[in-house]
């Protein structure tokens, strides 16, 4: 699956701190037309991780040092994940509502958009679970994050959409997670995830973006 990866827009918006993950994506929509709608592909394998991450609880940090496997901050909560060929990175910047949202209403905004889009490729049962993941049949086939901004008032989301990726890496480079949403119910990666090969998706990668990007900007706005 390829998918451009290309920015052409320069932005003078600068987020606190230090750079993390996504940042420029981030600083480009902070000032485009909302809302921001941004796909990638995952072109190599990654570990991406909040703030309260502990690298000895959460990886198997001698494998991913032997096979040069990143270790990368991002911008808001969540746990641990592992980007890898395959993963679909869907990037959103958008307007919080007048009335003041919080992140459960974003994510419900948000990711109900890309379920309505997952259900036009096919993906009739996806349903979100725990607090801001999408799953099919009680696996997880997204996770996402969110980093709220307050000057200007924006959101700021990334998640990741398992198309066609190697589950098994999950195994060889992540613990089982100190924290784990209810459904999950104690089941190891494999058991848990699953993604939408598995699923039996027969659409193209193209065509799959096309129905995201639109389903983002029709709901979004």
């Amino acid at each position: 699956m390829t998918v451009d990866t290309s920015i052409h827009r320069l932005s003078t918006i600068t987020l606190p701190g230090r750079q993390r993950k996504n940042d420029d994506i981030f600083a480009c929509g902070a000032v485009g037309e909302k809302p921001f709608v941004y796909l990638y592909e995952q072109q190599r394998v990654e570990i991406v991780h909040g703030p309260s991450f502990v690298a000895e609880k959460e990886l198997f940090v001698d494998r991913c040092r032997a096979d040069g496997v990143s270790i990368t901050e991002r911008r808001g909560g969540g746990g641990t994940v592992l980007l890898s060929p395959g993963v679909l990175v869907i990037i959103v910047v958008g307007e919080k509502k007048d009335n003041g949202e919080w992140a459960p209403e974003i994510f419900n905004r948000v990711n109900g958009a890309i379920i309505a889009a997952l259900r036009k490729a096919g993906i009739g049962d996806a349903v979100q679970a725990g607090i801001s993941d999408i799953a099919v049949g009680g696996r997880k086939a997204l996770g996402s994050s969110l980093y709220m901004g307050s000057r200007p008032p924006l959101f700021y989301y990334q998640s990741s959409l398992m198309v066609s990726n190697d589950l098994g890496l999950m195994n060889r480079y992540l613990r089982h997670p100190p924290r784990e949403p209810d459904y999950r119910g104690g089941r190891g990666h494999g058991e848990f995830c699953t993604t939408l090969a598995e699923l039996g998706m027969t659409i193209d990668v193209g065509e799959l973006v096309g129905l995201i990007e639109g389903e983002l900007r029709d709901k979004l706005q």
